[in-house]
């Protein structure tokens, strides 16, 4: 076997080259494979003790870092201390080993300071710590208990507590071909005395075979950060802003401005010669695919984009292929040069103007419905369904399960013209509207007796017909397409079912937005049908 291998020289050269450097630290826990078995744990010390750990190769802690109590003197008339930590030489944990006595399965914990401080999301599926606010995974835990730490938040704790994390390895190889290794060791440390590993080796016997081994003990000290770099409060980095094309001069050429809100123009005579506050950006629709695609994090409605309580952002979502949002209100209202970064990378300098909606709301002060189909239907489907609930005492359409009111939220004219999008929006609407008719309180509605009445749409029409309804064909012919539309689309392999039906809906033009537009018009004229004959269907 090689040299190298039993020596370890590859796990010293990480050891002195690459540990703690990249994104991630491994702070606890395990990593085996068929060549290494190595054991990681740590502990914090202040920053002014951190060299003097560095004394031994072995780790220094000989009880557990828990909360505890220490006898100083004689049991019966020694002075009992509390400690947090069980120890009164300024250490303290980062990751807790809960240990059940077999009563229960242990596990692993950070400490409640660490997780407080980012205020940490954990995902109990990935088992891992997230930043929400920044969507960073901060704290990843692997399946055999491998904790890694997120460099940066890492350095920035640090940092706050003036103190150092003394990171630990023991990593052990044998070398089982029966090679003879002299018995010896190694001692390694750099010159500003933030490592130092020895490595041993020796044989052993496994019945009648011997064997070479090594052993690995080794500290490396992690620092934190300069504490005006922590980017905690008041230690926030100051907010940056980036430059947005508002419009074309004279010779086709692109104007670009900052979207600090004290450097533009506004009515009370702030900074006359510069763009005003008001001056709206525009953007390709497309802008929009990250936050629809995220619904447990983001709401995009009429008007506004929600992320939770964080943040909010106005813009104008009225018009078709294109949003356009205020420059001061980029600025503004934008969390993090990040996200200014990601809308200027759908910014175009476009002949558009506001939408009648959007102008009449911020310039008339009129309250004004949305123009826009998919905000019209949404609107149209939640009213009716209160005014239907109301005069019947139950509801037409039964209330979304949290884990499908995605369906609903996300619907939209498609914004990237694409087969995929006009699969996903079909199958939601016909969540939001056929799967989710109250058959069981229509079929309580019917007097006749029916031998053969599947699926809601013929529950719903033999309604109609028993109220004596007229001209409500056409509405029971649209349901039906548009469930055979989801049914050839998106529920089975595309054939000659979907090339009919599709012929029906015109998605031949392979204009999706306008193929999914007329769908949502036809959608809400059919609620604007039962909104119609309230009356006659509570008789």
């Amino acid at each position: 076997m090689d040299k190298s291998y039993i020596y370890q020289v590859p796990i010293r050269e990480w050891i002195e080259n690459d540990w703690g450097k990249g994104i991630f630290v491994p702070v606890y826990g395990s990593k085996k494979d068929d060549k290494w078995d190595i054991f990681f744990q740590s502990y914090l010390i202040s920053a002014n003790e951190a060299e003097g750990q560095l004394e031994t190769d072995s780790y220094d802690i000989h009880s557990s870092l828990l909360p505890g109590i220490t006898v100083y003197g004689a049991w019966d008339s020694g002075e009992a201390v509390y400690h947090k930590w069980n120890n009164d030489s300024n250490m303290e944990p980062l990751v807790i080993k809960r240990d059940y006595n077999g009563l229960a399965n242990d596990n692993i914990e950070i400490v409640e300071e660490f997780r407080f401080l980012f205020n940490l999301y954990y995902n109990s599926q990935s088992k891992e710590y997230i930043d929400l606010e920044n969507d960073i995974s901060v704290i990843k835990i692997s399946g055999d208990n491998l904790v890694s730490i997120h460099k940066r938040y890492l350095k920035s704790y640090l940092a706050v507590k003036n103190m150092a994390l003394i990171m630990h390895i023991d990593s052990r190889c044998v070398d089982i071909t029966g090679e003879n290794f002299p018995t010896d060791g190694i001692a390694y440390r750099n010159e500003d005395n933030t490592i130092f590993y020895t490595v041993n080796t020796g044989r052993c016997h496994t019945g009648v075979r011997q064997e070479s081994f090594s052993i690995l003990f080794g500290k490396k000290v992690l620092f934190g950060c300069e504490l005006k770099d922590c980017n905690i409060w008041p230690y926030n980095k100051e907010k940056h802003y980036i430059d947005f094309i508002i419009g074309v001069d004279n010779d086709g050429r692109e104007i670009h401005h900052t979207c600090d809100p004290s450097k533009l123009s506004n009515y009370f005579g702030a900074n006359p010669t510069a763009p005003h506050y008001l001056t709206p950006v525009f953007f390709d629709s497309a802008v929009l695919n990250k936050y629809y695609s995220k619904p447990e994090i983001y709401k995009v409605e009429d008007c506004i984009i929600r992320c939770g309580t964080l943040w909010s952002l106005y813009i104008d979502n009225q018009n078709t292929g294109y949003v356009s949002v205020y420059l001061g209100d980029l600025g503004r209202d934008l969390p993090s040069e990040q996200e200014q970064y990601y809308w200027r990378g759908f910014n175009k300098a476009l002949d558009a103007k506001l939408s009648d909606t959007k102008f009449r709301r911020d310039f008339m002060s009129l309250p004004t419905d949305p123009q826009s189909l998919d905000f019209i239907f949404k609107n149209t489907y939640l009213k009716i369904n209160r005014q239907f609930t109301e005069k019947m005492g139950w509801p037409l359409f039964l209330e979304l399960d949290e884990q499908d009111l995605y369906n609903f939220e996300g619907l939209r004219i498609p914004i990237n013209n694409s087969i995929v999008e006009m699969d996903m929006l079909v199958l939601s609407l016909v969540k939001v509207v056929l799967d989710s008719l109250n058959e069981k309180e229509i079929v309580a509605q019917l007097t006749g007796t029916y031998e053969k009445l599947v699926g809601s749409i013929s529950k719903l029409e033999a309604w109609f017909q028993e109220k004596q309804l007229t001209d409500y064909q056409d509405h029971i012919k649209f349901l039906r397409n548009l469930q055979e539309l989801r049914s050839s689309g998106t529920g089975h392999r595309k054939g000659k079912g979907y090339q009919k039906i599709s012929k029906v809906f015109d998605v031949q033009k392979e204009n999706y937005a306008e193929t999914f537009s007329n769908i949502l018009e036809s959608t809400t004229s059919f609620l604007n049908y039962i909104g119609a004959h309230l009356e006659e269907l509570s008789k």
